[in-house]
Parts: structure tokens; sequence; C-alpha cells
């Protein structure tokens, strides 16, 4: 049965059931009325290009998949009762009721829109919402509503959102999708967060709105009592005002601007600092040389602080996830003073004036021409997980200098989630009182600005080049095996302590020259020594 051009009403009365079996139902420019009570059950597609009137039913009820294309108009009373689901394929609006019976609606790029007024039952498992596109479920708004379900998942999980509202309204509106995918703006290296995501807008309300994401337990990865409620505006994270509740699988965020996302993951604090290494930097240029990273690639791609022979020497705390960038973080980038030098070795340390300042996490990312550390991507700023907004020290170490840090009576920075207000560390600018330690502890460039100290090929504390553990001798002796005339070439080894990709005992550029002529000013017997607050 087919209903079209219609020019007169068709009425169902209250006392029948109109059932269109296998049929399809379409309504061009006629006056369609559903009365109170009654059903229209469809088991084809049902196309309408005008509203659906009356307070009865409309059943979607076939057993192959359907369309319902009513082509932004509205429906009183929509049940969904097919195991092969219906697909939108126009925006659609629900004045007075959903129900849920069986199966679900695919919205891919269109808008499914519930009226103030409108209720929702059935939903659960396999029955609900399903934001496969950019289409939104959006729920009218014109009174304050305390966590009003909004019925969306993904495959056949149950994952719906809740919105909690407080103010004023005019053709208010807020829309949500469900997304089960890693929210793509988290932070890289977050070590607990959610395997979903919840994309929102609001419109027309001023006052405050809350979005409450439920996940399931297949979602979390890492610690679930980790997790805190997120919204994403489009630049920065906040956890302001979250709540969480594991017992429910639940978080929750305010909803700050027109449109975001809303996640969960661990309380992180962001980190921007800048430094430099003596051996790559140029104090004409300003920038330092990427010279292991071109003309190929000798970085390693996965933190070289965890394996041997840096290992001895460098201890993560609090970080158990190793870092891992992409071959393409070490390409050439837009900007070539972007590009990466190295991966250096972050610790992030407590405010206490030393002796008592202790390292509470450590963090390996990656050192940019420029100064710049940044996370595994590449561009973001370095994040520490599961730590509160608060007043740290940052020192900077790496594989072959020895390290620098900001010094704690004097230069603490108070580091937050907020990635647009961060202000940055930069140690190549800072002066002596804010640096730990005496002045020997960095070097100063031609152009004054502060580089920490090469030299250190066997990554321990200090830069020798006689007496014990001497930083010469572990060139020659451990790395080229006592043969003075052997070169390695193209190679990523701590004794290139020049880092020019080679490791040379003799002849022009050679390693050893480096420590006894730039860094200890032709004085063998001198040393630089590490110095690090305790």
């Amino acid at each position: 049965m087919k209903l079209t051009n219609l020019h007169t009403t068709f009425m169902v009365l209250a006392f029948g059931v109109c059932n269109l079996a296998s049929a399809q139902l379409t309504i061009d420019n006629a006056q369609f009325t559903i009365q109170s009570g009654a059903t229209v059950t469809v088991q084809g597609d049902v196309t309408s290009n005008t509203d659906i009137l009356g307070a009865g039913t409309l059943q979607m009820n076939g057993s192959a998949a359907q369309n319902l294309n009513m082509n932004g108009f509205s429906i009183p009373n929509l049940e969904i009762n097919n195991p092969s689901n219906v697909t939108l394929t126009s925006a659609c609006k629900v004045g007075t009721s959903l129900l849920f019976t069986n199966g679900k609606i695919l919205l891919g790029t269109n808008n499914f829109t519930l009226a103030d007024v409108a209720t929702i039952s059935g939903q659960g498992a396999g029955k609900f919402v399903e934001t496969n596109g950019s289409g939104q479920l959006l729920k009218s708004l014109t009174t304050n509503v305390t966590l009003l379900e909004l019925p969306v998942g993904a495959g056949t999980v149950y994952r719906p959102a809740y919105i909690t509202t407080s103010g004023t309204y005019s053709n208010a509106s807020v829309g949500v999708r469900l997304l089960g995918i890693t929210d793509p703006n988290k932070p890289p290296m977050i070590s607990d967060f959610l395997t979903t995501h919840w994309p929102v807008t609001k419109t027309g309300v001023t006052g405050t709105v809350t979005v409450t994401g439920q996940y399931a337990d297949a979602d979390i990865s890492g610690i679930e009592n980790n997790l805190r409620g997120y919204y994403f505006n489009g630049t920065d994270w906040s956890s302001t005002g979250e709540a969480h509740d594991i017992a429910l699988n639940r978080v929750s965020a305010p909803i700050a601007t027109a449109n975001g996302d809303v996640f969960g993951m661990d309380k992180f604090i962001l980190s921007k600092t800048k430094a430099f290494l003596q051996a790559a930097y140029n104090s004409t240029t300003g920038v330092m040389a990427d010279n292991l990273r071109t003309p190929t690639n000798l970085i390693p791609l996965s933190d070289p602080y965890r394996t041997a022979p840096y290992s001895t020497s460098f201890t993560h705390v609090s970080n158990g996830v190793a870092e891992t960038a992409s071959a393409g973080v070490f390409a050439d980038q837009a900007s070539s003073n972007n590009n990466i030098v190295d991966w250096v070795f972050l610790e992030l340390r407590n405010n206490t004036v030393s002796p008592g300042n202790t390292v509470l996490q450590t963090r390996s990312a990656l050192l940019q021409r420029n100064g710049d550390i940044v996370d595994v991507d590449g561009t973001s700023p370095v994040t520490f997980n599961n730590m509160t907004d608060g007043n740290y020290t940052l020192a900077i170490r790496h594989r072959n200098h020895i390290g620098i840090s900001a010094d704690p009576a004097t230069n603490l920075k108070a580091l937050s989630e907020t990635k647009s207000t961060a202000t940055i560390l930069d140690l190549t600018t800072a002066p002596d009182a804010n640096l730990f330690g005496p002045a020997t502890a960095y070097g100063v460039a031609t152009d004054g600005k502060n580089i920490l100290w090469a030299g250190n090929a066997n990554s321990n504390a200090n830069v020798r080049y006689v007496g014990l553990s001497n930083d010469k001798d572990y060139i020659v002796v451990t790395t080229l095996a006592n043969n003075a005339t052997q070169v390695l070439s193209n190679v990523y080894n701590a004794a290139d302590v020049n880092m020019n990709r080679n490791v040379r005992y003799v002849g022009l550029s050679n390693d050893k020259d480096l420590i006894l002529v730039n860094i200890l000013a032709n004085t063998a017997t001198a040393q630089k020594i590490q110095s690090l607050p305790n």
C-alpha cells in the first residue's frame, strides 16, 4: 500500500490499527492524522513532507532494514520495533514519545530531535539511537532538567548521556553524539582513559549545562579509579566542576562552550619547557642542529631511557607506559625549527627547597630545534598523569649531557591542565638565581643562552677527561674497543658527544676534543658536575 499525493485528510481512528505490511508509507502534501490510541504499523520505508498529526503512534515494524525520511517534520509518537534497525535519511522530530521495543535508529548525517515534553522508554542494550555519523540526538529544552537521559550507544552497547541544566531558555536545545572511540584530542600520553566519548552542543541556554556520559566496562583503558570527567572546548581540556562515579560507570563535566567533547581520563598537568643541548646548539642561528634526524633518522621511535645502556642512569618514576612516537614525528616539519633533535628525560619534582626535593614523576619527551620540549606527537605540551594543579620544580636531563634544573627556591612553575594559558619554563634564558646549583652546573653559549653541558659519554653525573669513570676513556675503551682509529658511523650512541652521527676518537670533529677543548677549556683535570635538587 502506498499513500501518495493525498490532498484530503487520512485519519486512523482510535479504535483501529493501520497495518501497512511490507509496504511503504509516503505522505505527499496530505494531512495524515493518527488519533489517540491508534497505531500505524509500517514494515517498509516511511517518507513524508509534512507533520504527522494526532496523538497516535507510528510503529516501524519491519524485519528488513527500514528508512525514515521525514524531511525535518514531526511524528507525535514513534515506536522502533525492528531488529534490523531504522535508518534516518533526513532530519526528524518526535513530539510526545519515543519507544524502543526492538532495534536502533541510525542517524548518519541527520539530526533527530526530541521535543521538550517528549518521553523516552524501552531503551537499553541494542535499543537506542546510534550516532554513526555527524547527526546528533537533540533534546529541546524549555525548563530545567536533572539527569535527563538521552539514549545513545554504539553497536549493541548502550552508553547514554544525561543532561542537567539550570537557567533560562530561548529556542534551546542540547545535542549529543556517542562515538565508540577514544577522543582524538586526548593528550598523547594519558595513562588512564575511556575508549569512547560524547561530542555535545548547546544552544539557547543561559545558565549551566552538565553532560554525564555512561561508559561500559570494556571502554576502560588503564585504572578506572583514576578517571575524571573532562570537557574539551576545542583548545583546552578542563576538569573544573567534574564528577565521576565508578559504581555507575559515569563521568560528568560542565559544557562551557557551544560545542565540545565530554570524556573520561586521569587528572593531568601540562609542562611547557625549553632547553638547549650544548653539542647541538648553534649560537649563530639560535637553534640546534638535528644531525641525528637527517639525512636518515637515527633517533629511536621509543623512549631510549628505558633500555641499556641508559636505563642504568635513568630510572622512571610513576611512569609505567613507554613513550613511543610515530616515524612521521621525525620527518621534516612545516617549520624546520620544530624538527626533532633527540629524546630528553624530564623530572617533575616537588616544591620543597633542597634538601628534601624529590622526584614525583618522570617523562621522556622530544626536543625540537628551537628548544621546545614536546610530547610524543611532536607538538603537544608534555603531560604528567594523575597529578593535581600546583607549583612544581622541573629538571631536564639527557643521555650525554649533564642535567639542569630550575631552582625550587626561586623558580617554581604553576602547572595545570590548561594549555592556552600555560607559561613556559625557559631554562635557556633563566638567570643564575633561577637555576639550581653553581654557575658551573650549566654552560652559557656565546649568545648568552644557557645550555646543558655536553661530553657525558658514560651518562653519569659528570664530565671528566681524566680519572675514574672519565668520558674520554669511555669513548676509546668501551665504545671503540681500544681502537683509537676506528670510526662508528651513522650511530645513535652516547659516545657521540658532539651529536654528529659518528663516534670518533682522533681526526677532525672527534668527540674527545669536544670534551677537552669546548667543555673543560683545555684543562684536562677540570670537570663539570651535575647539580640537581635533592
